[in-house]
């Protein structure tokens, strides 16, 4: 069985499991049910199918992520090897915490990257425009600790009412030339420690900043020396302990380890750190060059390293789709997907099908999954980033639908257009992927009879050229471009309002302030 074909399954049962509507929906609702959907063939030749609407969500859905993490492995790789190509460093980390059976999902992943501020009924805090404050979690902490950060100038006041200029303070960041980090969040399941979120961090390391990451330009590059490097993960690993033991002390991850032959080496279970450099940045310099000229960039064995190396790094940040459970007793979120398929639509007995758990308990393990990761991103650049490698883009879901139906725009030969009907049927009886193979086959006329065969009328399946398959193509092509910008459009004026608010409470309790400083003064 295919890695498309177990996606398509995965899908499928999302559609029936999930509570989220835009995932219910995925793949199975008609964008313009006026024009139909179209099922053809690649000039490359693989099937598309186009006119259907996606989730674009990267927690839930198999096919949808494959799509997003595969777009966004090729950004995260090309910032990379920009980085070591100036004389960077990288560094791929691991950041965990301890959790068992009974450990909430949600509570875990709120002290892991934050969450909503609640109160002590559970309840969401509001600030004055209702929107839900925000708590940090420990991976916001680790961010902005001033032993990391460092201090800034600043005008202080004594308590005798005089001031004075607190100097300056490096931080961390600036001994190991921190310029900023991607972070891509995991989530397993095992049936001894029940579920295991953990982020895997790749950390730009070895540039010389004016001004902060975020808003500032890097000036130069230079080599972290050792002691800086043992310096921030010592640091490192104290801080992340620290941080989710306050959050609560059951998360507290390890800091030693006295196992023979653990890959810890030793140093606990909360924090690993492998660093990566070029062993030789002027060849790779040479290589991307050429690369981005269209000419053949020289491969030596340095940069073959790189290329590797930094393909790596990668995938082991942001492809947490590609990766599977360790044997029968753990499991991915999408592996309870294919397990419910094995079981529930295959008719596989339960110790044949992957993973664990009973269809019941799978169900009830997935709406808990959902209720901890939605309207979360699995993937995101600190400020500034990607503008330190010369890259454009961002981490907004309108981005993630596009890498998403970024297929849909190769060139076709050949193939169907079903009518919103036909394809209704089609969806009902899971008959897809038969579709897919008499387009691929070229078979076209095969496609009325399965439409047909689930009582549909013959008429509502076409057979179109590439030069109809074109035209139809770019019309639903714009659509989805349409709808993205929309959604674009609604995002910056609810940005704008939300600032507006915020500007007017800033001016209120600045007259506020005016207003007592005025009394004050009336009173003396």
């Amino acid at each position: 069985m295919t890695a498309g074909v177990r996606r398509y399954q995965g899908r499928k049962v999302l559609n029936r499991v999930s509570g989220i509507d835009a995932c219910g929906g995925c793949g199975r609702r008609v964008l313009d049910p006026d024009t139909g959907v179209i099922y053809a063939k690649s000039s490359r030749g693989y099937v598309v199918t186009i006119g259907l609407v996606r989730c674009g969500r990267i927690w839930f859905c198999p096919e949808c992520s494959s799509a997003i993490r595969r777009g966004r492995t090729e950004e995260i790789k090309t910032g990379a090897l920009r980085h070591l190509a100036a004389g960077g460093t990288l560094a791929v980390v691991v950041l965990t915490a301890r959790h068992n059976r009974t450990t909430d999902l949600s509570d875990l992943v709120a002290a892991l990257w934050g969450g909503p501020l609640l109160d002590a009924a559970g309840a969401p805090v509001l600030d004055r425009a209702k929107k839900a404050r925000r708590a940090p979690g420990a991976y916001q902490r680790m961010l902005t600790a001033p032993a990391f950060y460092g201090r800034p100038e600043a005008r202080r006041t004594r308590k005798d009412g005089s001031q004075y200029v607190r100097p300056a303070e490096d931080g961390i960041r600036h001994r190991i030339g921190y310029i900023g980090m991607v972070r891509a969040a995991e989530v397993t399941r095992s049936w001894e420690n029940g579920y295991h979120p953990h982020l895997n961090l790749l950390v730009f390391l070895g540039g010389e900043m004016a001004g902060t990451p975020a808003k500032g330009d890097v000036v130069d590059h230079f080599e972290p020396s050792e002691d800086a490097l043992t310096e921030w993960e010592d640091w490192l690993r104290d801080m992340w302990a620290g941080a989710l033991k306050r959050a609560d002390p059951s998360f507290e991850p390890s800091t030693d380890c006295s196992k023979h032959g653990c890959k810890c080496e030793g140093k606990g279970h909360g924090v690993m750190v492998h660093i990566i450099k070029s062993a030789d940045d002027t060849a790779l310099i040479d290589y991307l060059t050429k690369a981005q000229d269209g000419t053949t960039g020289s491969r030596t064995e340095s940069v073959d390293q790189d290329l590797e190396a930094a393909a790596g790094a990668a995938m082991e940040t942001a492809r947490g789709d590609s990766k599977t459970g360790r044997g029968r007793k753990s499991m991915t979120p999408f592996q309870m997907l294919y397990r419910l398929w094995d079981i529930e639509v295959a008719g596989l007995d339960p110790d044949a099908a992957e993973g664990y758990g009973a269809p019941k308990q799978l169900r009830a393990w997935w709406a808990q999954y959902e209720e901890a990761l939605a309207g979360r991103r699995a993937i995101e650049w600190t400020r500034g980033l990607r503008r330190h490698v010369d890259l454009d883009g961002d981490d907004d879901e309108e981005t993630d639908l596009e890498y998403v139906y970024e297929s849909e725009a190769a060139p076709l030969d050949g193939g169907i257009i079903l009518t919103a009907e036909a394809v209704g049927l089609v969806v009902g009886a899971d008959a897809e992927l038969d579709i897919e193979d008499v387009v691929r086959a070229e078979a076209y006329d095969s496609a009325v009879d399965i439409v047909t065969a689930l009582d549909g009328r013959a008429s509502h399946v076409r057979i179109v050229g590439a030069e109809q398959l074109a035209e139809v193509q770019e019309a639903l092509f714009a659509r989805t471009q349409a709808r993205a910008e929309e959604s674009r459009r609604q995002r910056r004026i609810a940005e704008y309002e939300a600032d507006q608010a915020e500007a007017d409470r800033h001016r209120l309790h600045l007259a506020g302030m005016l207003a007592q400083l005025l009394a004050n003064r009336s009173a003396e």
